[in-house]
């Protein structure tokens, strides 16, 4: 969820003597319906009418969630698609509504990107991840890169302030972080922009959660096909 720069390190890795292991659904709730209706959601804002119908059976099905938008434009340098806006909440919502939410949120109003544009949408792809409940952990390294998201909180030590930050599950290995890596990285991202090293008091003071998420990835050109099938003329981008 983010592109900002790792930060250095002072110690080496850590190999936790517990495994938390993440809840798994037996059947898929994310699937490319989700990702499609976001999609539709943020070009029905540019065409000012109304985005279509949920298409998933789910969509009164509370869950927390995140809705993550890439684009081809511009390239990290592991060659993989930008991240263009990243907004969720972890307060379970209704599918429907919470998408239609955050699929706008995300592309409009995340303070570190300018708001998407029109012009963008061919460039762009959408992910949905959909999350379990969180779980605390005793240690900031105690985790499973891949498998868990992590939550930290902590006080801020001059200001006394409640910081806190969040890397859903896959953002680590997009990365190629380390556990310490995401973690110092997550410390920065939640507005601490001083030296922090492992061990030290700030790193002492944080509280750490884990979580799980089905996630589900689409592209324009596949919404587009889908738009087309259910009899839909695009107005605002012309493909």
């Amino acid at each position: 969820m983010s592109n900002s720069t790792t930060p250095s390190l002072s110690s080496g890795s850590s190999n936790p003597s517990t495994h938390i292991a993440t809840p798994v659904p037996s059947e898929r709730i994310c699937t490319d319906q989700h990702a499609l209706y976001c999609f539709d959601v943020l070009v029905a804002h540019f065409e000012d009418r109304e985005p279509m119908d949920p298409p998933f059976q789910n969509k009164n099905e509370k869950y927390a969630l995140f809705v993550t938008w890439n684009t081809t434009s511009h390239l990290r340098s592991n060659k993989k698609p930008a991240l263009r806006g990243c907004i969720g909440n972890f307060t379970p919502m209704k599918l429907a509504d919470g998408l239609r939410e955050y699929a706008l949120v995300s592309a409009l109003e995340d303070h570190r990107f300018s708001p998407i544009k029109a012009s963008e949408l061919p460039h762009l792809s959408c992910n949905v991840s959909l999350l379990t409940p969180m779980t605390p952990i005793s240690s900031p390294l105690d985790w499973t890169p891949g498998e868990h998201g992590i939550h930290i909180s902590f006080p801020h030590p001059s200001a006394h302030r409640p910081l806190s930050a969040t890397y859903l599950p896959e953002i680590c290995a997009d990365q190629g972080w380390t556990k310490e890596e995401t973690v110092l990285s997550a410390i920065q991202k939640a507005g601490y922009k001083h030296k922090v090293v492992v061990g030290d008091v700030v790193w002492q003071s944080l509280k750490v959660k884990i979580y799980g998420s089905e996630k589900a990835t689409t592209t324009w050109e596949a919404y587009v096909e889908w738009y087309k099938g259910k009899g839909g003329k695009l107005k605002v981008v012309k493909s």
